[in-house]
């Protein structure tokens, strides 16, 4: 019985259903808007007007709409937001691609429709070269616009101050995670306690000294090396030791790539550094350093000293106690490192790999010799390795490009004049040299084929330049 009672509640539950069941299914499909004059890409200066202004026309009835803009900022991890039919702005962001959504409200029928575009903002310093040099009472930045012209000291201009003298590097900010866009540039000497300033790569405008990136108060901040990390922050040789700059907060964080205490261990480092990138080139693996005072290679991790726990394979010298001064430091890969050495004024070139990875505590000491180019090399040379696979070096006021395999070495063709090299940087993955001398910056053909003819040259360069950084 109670089966049968049970039944016929279900019947009965279902029949009221069906007979509540009054909805309207006579829907009329709104065809969407006529939309014209959107472009998929707005190209703007930074400080112009941008004005973004389609032609819409509602399929509904009456013409009554309304926009809205919504402008993405990765940067701020917010968005611009703008309520007007047409956007009319004067564009303020800066250099970088920044997608928008345009939501259009059919105020007749309160139907939304969506679209997208992409706003490619650029600055004045977007492209062009950014030259440091400067002598040991100031230091100097200068732009080369891609036309040439030179718009020398122009960190005094826009900021109204001067840097120390001591130029030593600049060091692009760029996290290839978040946003892939250059944003900051580390500007550094040597004549100050406060050895360096971080600049707004759009603006040029100072942002903080190195003092202030750190956490805690150091009272001298003398920057040895700065190099940079592909999460946008900066392992810096500062006051002989290492630092790391901190990734722990958002990259648009406050304190994203501030220094805090330098990395615990007892070591004096030269002023470079190599890093040893992990399985897959996304992250650091190692570091390896040259202690300065007692003349060994060292191991770190990111934030830890390993000191010299490393097992040496091959016996073609003793990285542990090396008794050489370490003068030039670069690698074609991590199991082809060459290091140029000052033993009792003579150069000693040694060859060797490292396998830190996984675990592994390998370094193989393949070869040292006498360089052959000894002869050439002063207390000013300056080295520069091209990834074609030969090193160029500066020598009395001459520039040589050397082949490590077969040990050639062949002078280069641009002359100076007899002015010393101060700086030397390869570029445009090899095919381009750029040497500097005081007041001049040299740009030298060194593609396949070519030994060094000049290119073209800037004059007027404020003292000598130490580097140059290209952005195209």
């Amino acid at each position: 019985m109670k089966k049968i009672y049970l039944f016929i509640l279900c019947l009965s539950a279902l029949a009221a259903g069906c007979y509540k069941d009054k909805g309207n299914y006579d829907y009329v499909e709104v065809p969407a808007p006529v939309m014209s004059g959107l472009d998929s890409v707005y190209h703007v200066m930074s400080g112009d007007s941008l004005i973004v202004a389609p032609n819409i026309t509602l399929k509904s009835g009456a013409n009554n709409y309304s926009c809205e803009w919504k402008i993405n900022v990765p940067e701020r991890a917010t968005t611009d937001d703008y309520f007007t039919r047409d956007l009319r702005i004067v564009f303020g962001l800066g250099s970088g691609r920044y997608n928008v959504l345009l939501k259009v409200t059919d105020n007749n029928t309160g139907q939304k429709y969506y679209y997208e575009f992409v706003i490619s903002g650029s600055t004045s310093f977007t492209k062009g070269s950014l030259v440091l040099s400067g002598n040991g009472t100031a230091t100097s930045l200068s732009f080369i616009k891609p036309d040439g012209t030179l718009q020398a000291d122009i960190y005094e201009a826009i900021n109204k101050k001067t840097m120390p003298g001591g130029p030593l590097q600049i060091t692009h900010v760029r996290n290839q995670f978040y946003m892939n866009q250059i944003t900051q540039y580390w500007l550094t000497f040597s004549g100050s306690n406060d050895g360096g300033v971080l600049i707004d790569a759009n603006t040029l405008t100072q942002v903080r000294t190195l003092k202030e990136n750190c956490y805690n108060p150091i009272p001298v901040t003398k920057a040895n090396f700065f190099l940079r990390n592909l999460n946008g922050t900066t392992t810096a040789i500062i006051n002989d030791q290492l630092f790391m700059g901190t990734f722990e907060t958002a990259p648009f964080g406050t304190y994203y790539g501030f220094f805090g205490v330098a990395v615990n261990g007892e070591y004096k480092l030269a002023p470079q550094m190599l890093q040893e990138l992990a399985d897959g080139g996304q992250s650091v693996s190692h570091f390896l350093a040259f202690d300065k005072e007692k003349k060994r290679f060292l191991r770190f991790l990111p934030g830890t000293y390993l000191d010299t726990t490393y097992t040496v394979m091959d016996s073609a010298f003793v990285p542990k106690n090396l008794k050489m001064d370490l003068l030039y430091m670069e690698k074609f890969s991590d199991n082809d490192i060459f290091a140029y050495c000052d033993s009792l004024g003579k150069t000693m070139q040694l060859r060797f790999g490292i396998d830190w990875k996984n675990g592994k505590q390998l370094f193989r000491a393949r070869e040292m010799k006498k360089f052959k180019g000894d002869s050439l090399v002063t207390a000013t040379t300056k080295w520069a390795i091209s990834p074609v696979g030969v090193f160029y070096f500066s020598g009395n006021g001459k520039i040589y490009r050397y082949n490590p395999l077969n040990e050639e070495i062949r002078e280069l063709a641009a002359t100076f004049g007899g002015k010393d090299i101060t700086l030397l940087k390869v570029e445009q993955n090899g095919n381009l040299l750029v040497a500097g001398v005081e007041g001049e910056v040299h740009f030298l053909n060194t593609a396949i084929g070519q030994f060094g003819e000049l290119l073209r040259k800037t004059t007027g360069i404020p003292g000598a330049p130490t580097d140059i950084f290209i952005r195209e």
